[in-house]
C-alpha cells in the first residue's frame, strides 16, 4: 500500500454517488480501497504514507473535454492587461515589457479585455475611449505593439503603434478585408485601432493557425516551435493547478502543439492526461488533394479508438462546419439578425457535397470523427451526415462526436442516442455570452439553449468542457447550476436546464473520460480505477452556489501523485 487518505469527504462518482471517508493506492496509483476511515486505515502497512485530510472534500479530478489547453497555455506566455481601466494601465503593461525587449522585437498582447467584460468598453476606460497608435507609441517608438482582438467578439477591436502600422504597410489607402474596419482620424490617417466581426478573425490572432503572409500584418511573426512548447507547458502547468487531470481536445490539434504535447510526454512533463484529435485544417475543404493526404496519413496512427497510452492518445480527425454562435455566425434554423446588424441564416464552412466526401472517406479509413457544429441546422446537417454514413460504415461502437451543440433537439437527442454519438458542449457560453445570445437570436431561441439537462434526460452522457475561457473549474461547475450571466448577472434561458450538483460533477468528471474511452480508468473514484483526484478548500458539493467560484484547489493527484500540492502533505 503506498498512499492512503482519509478523514475526508470523498465524492465517488460512482452509480450510486457514493460518499466515502477515505481511499487506498497503491504504487501504481489505482486505487485499492474505498470506504471508512477505520477500514482503509486497518489496510496500512509500515510503508504506507497516510494523509488525514481533517474532513476536506475530495472529488474525481475534473475532466474538460473541449478546453484548447494550447490556447489558454498562449495567453498565460504573453502580456495581460486584466481588463485594464485607464490607458494609463495599458502603457504601464507595455512599458514594463519594453524594458525586457531588444529594439525592433514585436511586442504581442492578449486582448485588452476578456469575455464578458470587454462587453462595458471602452466606457468602462477612465478615458471612455480606445488607446490608439499615438497612445502606444509614448511606451514604445522603437518596437511593434500589437494588441490582439478577443477571437470570440464581434466586432473585437485590435490595437497597433505606428511602428507595426509602418512595417506592416497600412496607410490611409489601405483597403480592409471584408467584415473589418481600419478606423481613421479627421486626416484619414489610420489610428491604429481596427474593428473585426468575422470568426476565425481576419486581424491577426497569433496562434498555431496564424499565416501571416496571409493576413494584414504580413511582417509579424508566427509562433516558433519552441514558442507553442511553452504555450503548451504553461498550460499543463495552469490545468494540473486548477484540478483538471484529463482533456479530451475534439476540435483538433495543429501539428505545433501535437509536437510540443509529445515533446512534454518524452520529458515527463505531461502531468495532464490528454486525448487529443488531428484538426482538418478549413483550407482543406476547397484543397481536397492535401485533405486526401491527411485522412490517410492520420489513418495510420489515429485510428480506432486512438493511440497512445494512459497520459498521451490521438484520435480521428476534428472538423469545423459552421461559425461560432458567440459572434452571431452560427448556422440555424431561422433567420436572424448577424453581427453585421443584417438578417441571416449563419455560416457554414464546407459544401454538404465536400463534407460528405470528406466525413465517408475518414469513416473508410477507419476514423473517429468529431464536428464542431454549434447552430441548429449545423447540428441538423451533421446528423443526418452521420446517419447516411452508418448505413454504409457502421458507426455506432465509434463515439463520433458533435462539439458545442449549443441548439439541439429532441430529434437530434435520439439520433445521437441511436448511432452513440456524444455530445460534449459547455455552459461558458451562456457565462459570458448571454447578452449576445439574446440580442442576435431573441429570447425563445436563447430559452432553448446548451440543454444540459434535456441531454441527461434523452439518457446520453453529455460531457462539460470550458473551450478555454475561463478554464478554471470553480467557475465552471458554477456555472452548470446557474446559468447565469456574469456581465448581467442574469439566468439566461432555461431554468429547468441547470443542473444539480450531482449530474453537474458526473458531467465534468466521468462523462468526460467516456468521450476519451477512458471511462474504465478514469473519472471516479472507484477500485481498479486510477487515482487521479482532487482536494478542495471547500465543498463544492454543499456550500452555497456562490461561494463556489472562490473554491481554491488545495491538491491535485494524478495515479496518486502529486501534480500540485499546496497542502504540503502528498509532495513529501
Amino acid at each position: 500500500m503506498s498512499l492512503i487518505i482519509h478523514n475526508a469527504r470523498l465524492y465517488t462518482v460512482d452509480d450510486s454517488d457514493s460518499i466515502a471517508e477515505a481511499i487506498a493506492v497503491n504504487s501504481a496509483g489505482v486505487i485499492l480501497a474505498v470506504g471508512t476511515s477505520n477500514e482503509i486505515l486497518s489496510l496500512a502497512d509500515a510503508h504506507t504514507k497516510t494523509v488525514d485530510l481533517g474532513g476536506k472534500a475530495v472529488v474525481p479530478g475534473f475532466i474538460d473535454a473541449h478546453p484548447h489547453l494550447d490556447t489558454v497555455g498562449l495567453r498565460l506566455t504573453r502580456p495581460v492587461f486584466n481588463n485594464a481601466k485607464s490607458i494609463d494601465d495599458v502603457l504601464s503593461v507595455i512599458k514594463d515589457v519594453v524594458k525586457k525587449s531588444q529594439p525592433g522585437d514585436w511586442i504581442i498582447c492578449n486582448p485588452l479585455a476578456d469575455e464578458p467584460d470587454v462587453f462595458a468598453y471602452p466606457e468602462a476606460m477612465l478615458e471612455r475611449r480606445w488607446p490608439d497608435r499615438y497612445d502606444l507609441d509614448k511606451v514604445s517608438p522603437n518596437n511593434p505593439v500589437y494588441i490582439e482582438p478577443p477571437q470570440l467578439v464581434a466586432p473585437g477591436h485590435a490595437f497597433a503603434n505606428s511602428l507595426a502600422l509602418k512595417l506592416a504597410g497600412i496607410t490611409a489607402s489601405t483597403v480592409a478585408p471584408d467584415g473589418v474596419e481600419i478606423l481613421k482620424d479627421e486626416q484619414g490617417e489610420p489610428t491604429g485601432v481596427f474593428r473585426d466581426i468575422n470568426f476565425p478573425k481576419v486581424i491577426p490572432v497569433v496562434d498555431g493557425a496564424f499565416r501571416a503572409k496571409s493576413s494584414l500584418f504580413p511582417c509579424m511573426p508566427e509562433l516558433t516551435q519552441a514558442d507553442t512548447y511553452k504555450a503548451v507547458e504553461a498550460g499543463v502547468q495552469a490545468f494540473s493547478r486548477a484540478g483538471i487531470t484529463a482533456i479530451y481536445e475534439g476540435h483538433g490539434i495543429p501539428a505545433g502543439p501535437q509536437r510540443a504535447y509529445l515533446d512534454l510526454w518524452n520529458e515527463d512533463k505531461l502531468t495532464v492526461r490528454t486525448y487529443f484529435v488531428i484538426s482538418y485544417p478549413i483550407a482543406f475543404y476547397t484543397n481536397r488533394d492535401r485533405g486526401d493526404d491527411l485522412i490517410d496519413h492520420t489513418s495510420r496512427y489515429a485510428s480506432g479508438k486512438g493511440f497512445g497510452d494512459d497520459l498521451l492518445k490521438f484520435g480521428g480527425l476534428g472538423f469545423s462546419f459552421d461559425s461560432a454562435a458567440a459572434i452571431g455566425s452560427c448556422l440555424m434554423r431561422a433567420s436572424y439578425v448577424g453581427a453585421a446588424g443584417k438578417e441571416w441564416f449563419g455560416v457554414q464552412l464546407p459544401t454538404d457535397e465536400a463534407f460528405k466526401d470528406i466525413v465517408m472517406k475518414s469513416a473508410k479509413a477507419g476514423l473517429r470523427v468529431q464536428v464542431q457544429c454549434s447552430g441548429g441546422a449545423a447540428i441538423d446537417k451533421v446528423l443526418d451526415l452521420y446517419q447516411e454514413v452508418n448505413q454504409e460504415v457502421p458507426i455506432t461502437d465509434q463515439r463520433w462526436t458533435i462539439q458545442h451543440c449549443q441548439f439541439p433537439t429532441q430529434s437530434n437527442m435520439h439520433v445521437c442516442k441511436s448511432l452513440g454519438v456524444l455530445p460534449t458542449t459547455t455552459t461558458n457560453f451562456l457565462l459570458n455570452y448571454g447578452s449576445v445570445y439574446e440580442k442576435a437570436f431573441g429570447p425563445e431561441t436563447t430559452n432553448q439553449s446548451i440543454p444540459f439537462k434535456s441531454w441527461l434526460d434523452a439518457g446520453l452522457p453529455v460531457a462539460q468542457c470550458s473551450d478555454s475561457r475561463p478554464y478554471e473549474p470553480m467557475r465552471v461547475f458554477w456555472g452548470m447550476l446557474t446559468r447565469r450571466d456574469m456581465y448581467t448577472g442574469k439566468l439566461v434561458g432555461n431554468a429547468a436546464e441547470c443542473l444539480s450538483r450531482e449530474q453537474a460533477l458526473r458531467a465534468y468528471t466521468l462523462n468526460g473520460a467516456r468521450v476519451a474511452f477512458w471511462e474504465h480508468k478514469l473519472g471516479s473514484l472507484e477500485v481498479g480505477k486510477l487515482a487521479d483526484l482532487v482536494v478542495l478548500s471547500d465543498d463544492i458539493m454543499t456550500i452555497p452556489e456562490d461561494d463556489i467560484p472562490q473554491t481554491n484547489v488545495l491538491a491535485t493527484l494524478l495515479a496518486g501523485k502529486a501534480v500540485h500540492d499546496d497542502l504540503g502533505v502528498f509532495s513529501g
